[in-house]
Order: C-alpha cells, then structure tokens, then sequence
C-alpha cells in the first residue's frame, strides 16, 4: 500500500481523484497478524481499530462506524460466523473479510455462501490485501449510495 496505485481512491468533484481515509476494525489473538495489518493501513494513511477477541470487537463496533472488519476464523471466545451474525444486524453492515492459514476450498465455499466477503490466507500477501480492502470498500461504498439514492428519492 506504499504506492499510489495500490490506495482506494473515490471520484473527486470535476473529475479528479482524492484518496480515501479508510478505516477498518481486525480481530485476531495473532499479534504478528495485527501488527502486518496496522503497518499497511499506516503506509496508506488509513486507520485500523483492533481487537483480540469477539467480546472486544464488539466493543469496538459499538462505538465506530466501519466498512470492513477483518476476523480470523477462530478466535478465543468465538469464531468468524459470530462476527457475522453481528454484522449482519448492523444497519450499515461492514463487509467481513475473513482470514486464516488453514484455507482450503471448503472454508471458502462457507464463507462466502454465509455472506462473508472474502477470504484470505495468512500470512497475508500485500497484493490480495488490497485487492480485498478496495474491493469491501467499493462495495459498501455502493450500497451506502444506493441507500442515499432511495431516501432522496422518498423524500
């Protein structure tokens, strides 16, 4: 995320483009992973919220507004399918973006038929890393224009 290309950028007035301050929330006990994450959300001047654990999460998402959230797929006090089931209850809902280092093609089939976003395999490769974050982004970004789209339309 060092080079301009790799940052997540919205179409500015007239035109021209303006990065985007993101920010995200990742849940892990793997401080190695956290401190991967926090180091590429710093490069692009982005801002990471953290948690070891599902109760901290939710902590954390009661208080912040997110487009994404990062989880690994087994937690101390949980796994990634509790952080979804709150997601989904959430009126803005964060895409997850699930990670482990045991992916075979059976988790990925669950992960995305639950209604995860992604799927990623630690230790994480920089390339899907912002592939995925622009990608959750872009995505969430969408539907909060539609929602806008829907309420100006009614009112």
């Amino acid at each position: 995320m060092p080079t301009t290309k790799s940052r997540v950028y919205s179409a500015g007035e007239r035109g021209f483009e303006r990065p985007v301050r993101l920010s995200s929330l990742a849940i892990s006990p793997s401080v190695e992973d956290l401190s991967f994450l926090e180091s590429k959300f710093k490069e692009a001047h982005w801002r990471l919220y953290t948690a070891g654990t599902y109760r901290e999460a939710l902590a954390e998402l009661s208080k912040k507004r997110v487009p994404m959230v990062f989880s690994e797929c087994q937690l101390p006090d949980g796994n990634w399918k509790d952080v979804l089931s709150r997601l989904a209850a959430m009126h803005e809902r964060p895409r997850l973006i699930v990670f482990s280092r045991n992916v075979d093609d059976r988790l990925w089939a669950e992960v995305l038929n639950l209604g995860g976003f992604d799927l990623l395999e630690a230790p994480f490769r920089e390339a899907e890393l912002v592939f995925a974050i622009g990608s959750a982004w872009l995505d969430w970004k969408s539907e909060q224009e539609y929602r806008q789209s829907r309420r100006s339309a009614h009112g």
